[in-house]
Order: C-alpha cells, then sequence, then structure tokens
C-alpha cells in the first residue's frame, strides 16, 4: 500500500511500539513492523484515494414492521368473501375459466348478500345496532378493497345472467359500497370476544327464511358456479381437490390477512374440524339456490361433460372395466330417459324441482349394467369369472374375456390403499387443526 497516505497515523503500534503505518484494502491502519492491524481506519473522502479499495455495506439488520394491535374492522361475511377469493383462485389455477370467479361466482355472492340484507340493499342488517357508528363518507373497507373485483358492478356479455329473476328490483338505483368503515370505540370493542364487528351477533343470529353463510355453504356457492359454467367438475370431484388441499376449506381461515385477527366467536364461525360431506354441501347448494331464486341454469345436452354418457365413459375408464360396457350404460340411460335436457338441467325454483347428483347418477348406471351383465348375485359373477379364466388360460393369442374376480381383487386393493391413506390424512388434518385451535384459545385466555 501507499505509505504516503498513513503517515498522518502517528500512534505507537500496540505490539511493537513502531510508529509505521500503511493502509489495507479495507481502509485499515497496519504495522509495517510487525504487520499488527488496528481497529481505526482511514476516514475516505474519495474512493480514489485508495486503489482497489472495496466499499463495503454494513448491515444494520431488517426493521420488522411492528404488527397491529387491532387490526381492520371487519364483519363475517368479508371473512367468507376471503375465503370464496381463495377457492375462485384455486380453481382458475386448476384450469377453470377465468369467468368462474369475475363473473359467475361474482353475481351470486353479491345476490345472496343483497338476500341476506348484509350489503347492496337500503337497510342492511348490520347498520340498525351501528347506525351512529358507521361512517357514510368513507365507503372504503378493508377487506373489500382487497378483492374489488368479486363484488364490483358487473355487465356481463350477452346470454344468460343469475339475475334475470328479478332480485335486482330490490336494490337501490346507485347501490350502496358493501360495508362501510365502522368508527366503533375502543370499549365498544373490547366488550365483545370477537375479531370481527359481529361475530357474535352473526352465531346468534336466527332469521327465519335467511341461510347463513358457513365455510361449507362457500364450496356450495362454488359449486353453483361450477354447475352454471357447466364445468368438467363435478361436486364429488370438488370434494376430492378439497381432501387433496388444492381447494382450501378446512383452514382457509389461516390465509386471512394479518389484520383481519380471529378472536372468541369467530374461530367457531370459520374453523372447519371435520371433512365437509357429499349429501351436506349438496343439500347446501339446493338451499342456497333456492333462497337466491336463481333462474333455470344453462342446459346439459349430450355435448356437456356432466351428460350421463359422457360421465359413464369417464367413470369406466377410471374403474378399469371394459369400454364395450358403454355401450350398455348408453342404452339404460337412454331407456331410463336419464339424458333428457329437462331431466338433467338444474332449475331449484320451478314447482317441481329438478336436481341432479350428476356423478352419482353416472356410478348408478354402472352399477346397473354390472348387474344386468353379472347378477351380481355373489354367484354368478364367480362363476362367469371361472369360465372367463379358462378361456383366457386356453386362449392366450386371442382377446382375453373380462375376468370379474381378478377386476374385483384389484380394485378393492387399490380401493383399500386409498381409503387407508385417506383416513391417515384426515386424522393428521383433524389432529393438527385440534392443537392450533386449542392453542389459539390458550393464548386467548391467556391475554384475558
Amino acid at each position: 500500500m501507499d505509505l504516503e497516505e498513513a503517515r498522518e497515523f502517528r500512534e505507537r503500534c500496540t505490539q511493537c511500539a513502531a510508529v509505521s503505518w500503511g493502509l489495507t484494502d479495507e481502509g485499515r491502519y497496519y504495522c509495517t513492523s510487525c504487520h499488527n492491524v488496528t481497529e481505526k481506519s482511514k476516514e475516505v473522502l474519495s474512493t480514489e484515494a485508495i486503489p482497489n479499495t472495496k466499499i463495503q455495506a454494513i448491515n444494520r439488520g431488517l426493521k420488522r414492521k411492528k404488527k397491529p394491535e387491532r387490526g381492520w374492522d371487519w364483519y363475517v361475511c368479508e371473512g367468507f368473501q376471503h375465503i370464496l377469493c381463495q377457492q375462485a383462485e384455486a380453481l382458475q389455477t386448476l384450469g377453470v375459466s377465468p369467468e368462474l370467479k369475475s363473473q359467475v361466482l361474482h353475481n351470486l355472492w353479491r345476490r345472496y348478500l343483497q338476500k341476506s340484507r348484509l350489503a347492496y340493499c337500503r337497510n342492511p342488517v348490520y347498520s340498525g345496532r351501528r347506525a351512529a357508528a358507521v361512517s357514510d363518507d368513507n365507503p372504503s373497507h378493508s377487506g373489500w378493497d382487497s378483492e374489488p373485483e368479486l363484488l364490483s358492478d358487473f355487465s356481463g356479455p350477452s346470454g344468460p345472467s343469475v339475475f334475470d329473476s328479478g332480485a335486482e328490483s330490490q336494490t337501490d338505483a346507485h347501490p350502496r359500497g358493501p360495508l362501510p368503515s365502522s368508527k366503533a370505540s375502543q370499549s365498544d370493542m373490547s366488550s365483545v370476544c370477537s375479531g370481527s364487528l359481529d361475530g357474535v351477533e352473526y352465531s346468534l343470529r336466527k332469521a327465519k327464511g335467511t341461510v347463513k353463510m358457513t365455510v361449507p355453504g362457500t364450496l356450495a356457492l362454488c359449486s353453483l358456479s361450477l354447475l352454471w359454467q357447466r364445468e368438467a367438475i363435478t361436486l364429488s370431484d370438488l370434494l376430492r381437490l378439497v381432501e387433496e388441499g388444492h381447494v382450501p376449506c378446512v383452514n382457509a381461515f389461516q390465509h386471512f390477512p394479518e389484520e383481519m385477527k380471529l378472536y372468541g366467536r369467530d374461530k367457531g364461525i370459520f374453523a372447519v374440524e371435520s371433512w365437509p360431506t357429499y349429501e351436506d354441501i349438496y343439500r347446501k347448494m339446493v338451499e342456497v339456490a333456492t333462497f337466491l331464486d336463481l333462474p333455470r341454469f344453462p342446459d346439459i345436452t349430450e355435448d356437456c361433460y356432466l351428460h350421463p354418457n359422457i360421465l359413464c365413459m369417464k367413470y369406466l375408464m377410471e374403474a378399469n372395466l371394459p369400454d364395450e360396457m358403454h355401450n350398455f350404460t348408453c342404452q339404460v340411460v337412454k331407456m331410463a330417459g336419464l339424458g333428457e335436457v329437462d331431466f338433467l338441467t338444474f332449475d331449484p325454483i320451478a314447482k317441481k324441482k329438478n336436481t341432479v347428483k350428476y356423478d352419482v347418477q353416472a356410478v348408478a348406471v354402472i352399477v346397473i349394467v354390472l348387474k344386468l351383465l353379472f347378477l351380481l348375485d355373489d354367484n354368478l359373477e364367480w362363476s362367469l369369472s371361472a369360465v372367463a379364466e379358462t378361456h383366457n388360460e386356453e386362449n392366450k393369442e386371442d382377446k382375453p374375456w373380462f375376468d370379474f374376480r381378478k377386476w374385483y381383487h384389484v380394485v378393492k386393493k387399490s380401493f383399500d390403499e386409498k381409503k387407508r391413506k385417506l383416513e391417515e390424512a384426515r386424522a393428521k388434518c383433524v389432529t393438527s387443526s385440534s392443537c392450533r385451535f386449542a392453542g389459539s384459545f390458550l393464548g386467548l385466555s391467556l391475554r384475558t
């Protein structure tokens, strides 16, 4: 190093007492006699003063964002809206059309808020007790602003709309914002053991003629949206996606923003400790569709995925059954009238409600065909299996006959393995959820 730059430093070396200094690449003084490096460094006004100097940044540490003490003032319906957004985005990631969220689910949710008098009406149910605390000059609200496309006014393209049955007449000419911000006092907030503004009130509300939204109810809305779009996802497919973790449901509240805290009654509203069942979701679908006065859904035609002929072919392939059985399933569907458009199309407000479990119906048709071919009396199917086994051994070069016994053992082994994994996943999910809930309640009790 250039010794001229270090001449101004006149202190003695602590090791050898010499006064002969140089500069390191980092700008520190070192003794040229014993090579001792001091902690002192030269104040550099220009990097050109020291050739090849390395400019080193001092990491002072990242400043952590201070967590909000209270968070947002939010309502229960905003929590359900956040879950709906998560579910719609998950389905869109899996390949569902973007219109499912931006158009169909948007309109269904807005219609529910209106029919439940939570928003888009003249006198929302929340305004009675907190009329003095609601600020009309601030129509925006924290939770809604994060997903404006779900509740913004939408003018869809020409074609059927879920608002065609006339419920729009109940709204104002210029509908107000979903839920204005509340300026409830801190004492009022602390008196309620809930992170949401209306958690306790929502839990106790028992209005006749109103369908209370639940977490399984959000799946019902998603399933209705899929049915309206005639997407290639049945209700059983949707529940499978939920159990595999592709569509949030059981622990969806864990993805709430940090500002939307869950306390007390909120956990009972948004925490789901068990997997939803097919019958529960289907019953909720019919209940919600009837409550919303939804019109007749788009027709289920022969080229639609939900038509029994297409679903039967799908399930025959998944069950590893012979393709030739599809001819028999088509004949059963035709003879029973199960493929008629009027029979298949979902119409919740007709005088005689027309609701069909498309996937269950297709499986039932396959079972009927198996019954017609093999009788399934625990005798004939095994006798025919013995005949098929003998024929296949004697004619190995020909196309093999269907061996019911062999098919049964292969399918049963696969089914038992899937069932075991599913039960383990359910038990793990319930256990982890219970631990989280217990920890949350314990933390809440310690704070109070």
